[in-house]
């Protein structure tokens, strides 16, 4: 039996603050839920009128959100007439908090802590893509992973094992469990204990954790030290999965629709342009994280694209209630904003 290290499924009386500490913990908001708010109609305002505006924007210090520098560094969101100022928090926790008390307009989170946040009468939506998983195994960016001598084989070896997730209830939870399910582990028998991503390598080598659910630039960083893969993450779940996206209050898109339509055609132009340029992406990576130019100029991306995959968001929804983690429908129009790119 699954203990409780690996987090009781919190469904109808869960707290504000348990919620927000799952929030944005991918790669880690104020009243009761509300339908999806109408998207602004379109508009003949040019960007030689449109008011100047500053919006601040939580983020975690990961590669994950390069778009939004590089939509900053190219002038996509000068072209909007906005000033992005970007909130590098070490926790999801702070970000969803920083939103929800408003000195945050947006953040950035995982799509499968906004579900489980939205289940919990938090009226947050998705309004622009974050990142998604690789389309194949060969290109993916995070892993399930194993010590050389483990003696760990297959993901049917991982029963009664303990292994590690940067969250509990999270998207690695969350893609693990559905990993585990496809070769007929129960994910009860799996103990799951929540450590950083820069820990996880450490406790592999020394035996404290059997296995490990990482990303890059720790993937490599493993397989380098004789570490072994037992199965791609994010992709072995579903190949192109929405790992996390830009969320806003629904009160932020009722009062600033116009503000919300600026953020997101500049997000979506910032996201296209990262994935076609990532020589850029890698050269500004080391500008906003502590990864070293040496690790950015080999270390393999996260996939953007402006599109929001609502299919994935939906498989997502329904993986949780099967786990027990939500009992409530969520559907789609209430996750994603109407104005969104889908």
């Amino acid at each position: 039996m699954r203990t409780k290290i690996r987090g009781v499924h919190r469904i109808a009386g869960a707290s504000l603050v348990a919620t927000l500490g799952l929030l944005a913990a991918a790669c880690g908001s104020s009243s009761s839920t509300s339908a999806s708010t109408t998207a602004p109609a379109a508009s003949s305002t040019t960007a030689a009128n449109l008011t100047p505006a500053t919006i601040n924007v939580g983020v975690l210090p990961i590669a994950d959100v390069a778009p939004l520098y590089l939509g900053i560094k190219q002038g996509f969101f000068a072209k909007q007439k906005l000033t992005v100022v970007p909130h590098a928090l070490q926790g999801g926790a702070a970000v969803a908090s920083a939103v929800v008390g408003g000195s945050l307009q947006f953040g950035f989170g995982a799509t499968a802590n906004l579900i489980l946040a939205v289940s919990q009468k938090l009226p947050l939506q998705f309004v622009a893509s974050g990142d998604s998983a690789a389309a194949n195994a060969s290109t993916a960016w995070s892993a399930i992973q194993v010590s050389a001598t483990s003696g760990i084989k297959t993901i049917k070896d991982l029963a009664g094992k303990t292994v590690a997730a940067n969250a509990t209830q999270g998207e690695n939870e969350l893609a693990l469990d559905s990993i585990l399910i496809k070769n007929g582990v129960d994910p009860k028998s799996v103990h799951v204990v929540a450590m950083p991503f820069p820990n996880m390598p450490s406790a592999l080598s020394a035996g404290q954790v059997q296995a490990v659910t990482e990303v890059e630039p720790f993937v490599s960083s493993i397989n380098a030290h004789g570490g072994k893969t037992l199965s791609p993450l994010f992709e072995g779940m579903q190949p192109s999965l929405l790992v996390a996206g830009y969320f806003t209050t629904t009160a932020e898109i009722s009062s600033n629709p116009g503000l919300v339509k600026r953020f997101v055609t500049a997000m979506n132009e910032s996201l296209d342009y990262a994935s076609q340029n990532p020589d850029a992406v890698r050269q500004i990576i080391p500008t906003y994280t502590s990864i070293p130019a040496a690790v950015a100029s080999s270390l393999k991306l996260p996939v953007w694209n402006s599109t929001l995959n609502t299919s994935s968001i939906q498989g997502q929804e329904t993986l949780m209630k099967q786990l027990g983690w939500m009992t409530s429908d969520i559907p789609v129009s209430q996750l994603v904003w109407s104005g969104a790119k889908q």
